[in-house]
């Protein structure tokens, strides 16, 4: 049993280093990192696999409970993806709607489709730009996200895609 924890605990922190060095960034706290009057439209509490390409760069999860486990929210500014490993440490990624990010944050949401692939299933695709050149990858980069219904997600994002940045819901400024 001692073995067995201090292998658990050498894949948590070893996890933990390799992600604040080389991942998105990574929290020891659990809840989603959402902004000061930030919306949630529509959320997907677990998804059965993701993959990301851009260039070169092609990475691939899948949902393993409790070793790791990915989330999805659409909120009034972005797509966020959670990934949980072994419940303790959390990493995000966002994509920002056009006009609704931080300066500083530079991932576009360029459009979004579905699509079944017919190893892993059903999958909601977000293409996306960078406004900054990375060293590991292109500015396009593909995120596919594999869970059941896709279409209801896509149809939100499309919808968040199209309305202009500091419209109500009605269209009026």
């Amino acid at each position: 049993m001692k073995d067995f924890l201090i292998v658990v605990t050498s894949i948590i922190f070893i996890s933990w280093c390799a992600g604040r060095i080389f991942g998105p960034p990574a929290s020891l706290n659990m809840l989603p990192s959402f902004l000061l009057g930030e919306k949630v439209l529509f959320l997907k509490r677990w998804v059965l696999a993701a993959s990301g390409r851009s260039g070169l760069y092609y990475r691939w999860s899948f949902s393993i409970p409790p070793v790791m486990e990915q989330g999805l929210y659409v909120t009034d500014r972005r797509v966020l993806v959670v990934f949980y490993i072994f419940r303790t440490i959390k990493f995000e990624y966002s994509l920002w709607f056009e006009g609704r990010g931080k300066p500083v944050d530079n991932e576009v949401v360029k459009e979004v489709n579905v699509g079944k692939s017919w190893i892993v299933g059903p999958y909601l695709e977000i293409v996306s730009e960078s406004s900054v050149k990375q060293w590991c990858r292109s500015r396009r980069c593909q995120v596919r996200i594999f869970m059941k219904n896709p279409e209801s997600m896509r149809r939100v994002i499309t919808e968040m895609i199209t309305k202009v940045p500091g419209t109500t819901d009605d269209g009026n400024k």
